[in-house]
């Protein structure tokens, strides 16, 4: 994707002495000032490495409420939960056209999806941006949202999967088509079976201004990305633990990805066990605990273009250390292959040949893929 230039805004910052820090940033892209707020986690440490989560508020939502929350970290609980377990969480804003704020998650929603708002390259320039200004482990950046804003994490899944390794969609439909992912994303679900909005079995939408929009059912949904991620399996537990929602499980797929769906029975167009808005949510599930369990299983670096996790069982070429900080050693070569550091967006950063030791010093910590010949590890620099 072209790349904008990029302006980082004048940020406002809240120190708690109970919570972590709360930033209200801002990046120009596209013409335009896009606003975000950061939660940096109780105890946060500028020489740790943490875990991202983005989270994306719903369509015709405020950014923050009267007291000053933001409102998908409110209702989600999320900055909570970056205190409690320690990664850094990200709120982006979608744009406001006639008091109304939306992504533009392809074939929803009014108003960003009729102006044709290029939120697609907003993350990804955040991204750039947030991995500039903070210590993020850029193979640990994950993907949440509801309704509109789960919408876009499927887009995002579709468009930019070599920069998520996983995402949680709550209470929407996959709304983007075509879908051609470079990577091969898990993705952990939320969705009410009695939402009024966005109906479990699709249709048109339930209230302005989505009743003019057919979304498909989350069975459809799910049977896009079996077919993406290539899973050839699937189990349903009906009453999970009697508790009276359905746990859907789809496996053994390509890179052990895997697809997780919960369908509660309360609830409605709301976050599971999060704070209400306007509608009753479910008391069932905890979304914020199982997607975050759910992320700790993924990194970055499953390629649906045929890069593996490790090299081919039947060489003997070690790669080490892996982690490593500065340099990597490697041994039994024949002295003839060809080594390629690859980054994660498919760039060739460096070529050698009859390689035993390597200083890599000057790379940024991060994901990379050493190839060796026609064979592929996964290197990740700390």
């Amino acid at each position: 994707m072209k790349k904008i230039l990029i302006l980082i805004g004048f940020n406002f910052i809240i120190l708690t002495s109970t919570f972590g820090q709360n930033i209200y940033d801002s990046i120009y892209v596209g013409n335009v000032w896009r606003k975000y707020n950061i939660h940096l986690p109780l105890g946060y440490n500028s020489n740790t490495n943490y875990p991202l989560i983005l989270g994306f508020h719903g369509g015709q939502q405020a950014a923050t409420s009267s007291q000053g929350w933001t409102v998908f970290a409110y209702q989600s609980k999320l900055s909570e939960k970056a205190d409690s377990s320690g990664f850094i969480a990200v709120y982006p804003e979608g744009l406001v056209f006639n008091q109304n704020r939306s992504w533009n998650a392809g074939d929803c929603c009014p108003p960003a999806m009729n102006q044709n708002v290029d939120d697609v390259g907003f993350i990804d320039n955040l991204l750039d941006t947030l991995f500039s200004n903070y210590p993020i482990d850029t193979t640990r950046v994950y993907a949440t949202g509801s309704s509109n804003g789960g919408m876009l994490c499927y887009r995002l899944a579709c468009e930019l999967s070599s920069r998520f390794a996983a995402i949680a969609p709550n209470c929407c439909s996959a709304m983007y088509y075509p879908c051609n992912p470079t990577n091969k994303i898990p993705i952990i679900s939320f969705h009410s079976k009695v939402d009024p909005i966005v109906f479990y079995n699709g249709g048109m939408g339930g209230a302005s201004p989505l009743t003019t929009i057919n979304f498909p059912s989350q069975d459809s949904t799910m049977n896009l990305w079996t077919q993406k991620n290539n899973c050839q399996s699937r189990d349903t537990i009906i009453n999970g633990n009697g508790t009276n929602y359905d746990f859907i499980k789809i496996h053994n797929c390509s890179c052990n990805v895997e697809i997780h769906h919960y369908a509660t029975t309360d609830g409605s167009h709301s976050w599971p066990g999060g704070n209400p808005n306007n509608n009753p949510v479910s008391t069932q599930i905890s979304a914020t605990d199982l997607l975050w369990s759910f992320f700790q299983n993924y990194t970055l670096g499953c390629f649906a273009t045929g890069i593996e996790n490790t090299i081919e069982t039947d060489t003997k070429i070690d790669v080490f250390p892996n982690p490593f900080l500065n340099k990597i050693n490697v041994s039994n070569t024949k002295g003839k292959e060809i080594f390629t550091l690859i980054t994660c967006f498919g760039q060739v950063i460096w070529t050698g040949i009859n390689i035993e030791q390597q200083n890599f010093s000057y790379l940024s910590n991060g994901l990379y893929f050493l190839r060796i010949d026609n064979r592929t590890i996964k290197l990740v620099k700390q």
